[in-house]
């Protein structure tokens, strides 16, 4: 889908939009493009590649205690996927934008909002990139909300307030 098409397209546009996002999540799965600065995907992904080529130790040093997996590095055979006896063979590094610590919903659900823990260290500047990273994938997810509202019949702007600062979660496996 073109979500281009969808936010700058006629009437007629738009319906073409919500109507193949409605077929293609019968599936399961939606592809679409966006606006998305090809040099902010190329420096997150490199700096997400330098940190994963370090050793097991140094990044081993940026495991967050107590973050449930929201937040900080996630070794193998750690998870377990829904159902799964079996631990996965994967690593990952997970972030979120950092909100104010007596924001309301933080205050309510502290396991939901941990304190970030990324890899500055080893791998300077990265907490930006991915911050910006993100920021840009959140508003991307806002910005599709708006389709699948149409989608199901509701107004536009349907999920707004249901997502403002809600606990979304970027992860690099």
């Amino acid at each position: 889908m073109d979500l281009l098409a969808f936010e700058r397209g006629d009437g007629a546009a738009r319906a073409a939009v919500v109507d193949g996002v409605r077929r293609s999540l019968a599936s399961g799965f939606v592809y679409t493009s966006s606006d998305l600065p090809p040099d902010l995907l190329d420096t997150a992904y490199g700096m997400l590649q330098r940190f994963f080529a370090l050793d097991q130790a140094s990044k081993a040093r940026f495991q967050a205690p107590h973050s449930h997996g929201q937040s900080g590095y996630t070794g193998v055979l750690v998870e377990t996927a829904a159902g799964s006896p079996q631990a996965d063979w994967k690593e990952m590094l997970n972030w979120a934008s950092p909100i104010p610590a007596g924001h309301p919903l933080r205050r309510r659900f502290p396991g939901s909002y941990p304190e970030q823990l990324l890899p500055d260290a080893v791998v300077p500047g990265i907490s930006e990139v991915l911050y910006a990273f993100h920021d840009a994938i959140a508003d991307l997810q806002r910005r599709f909300l708006r389709v699948i509202a149409l989608g199901i019949g509701c107004a536009e702007t349907f999920f707004d307030d249901m997502v403002q600062d809600g606990p979304t979660l970027t992860r690099a496996i």
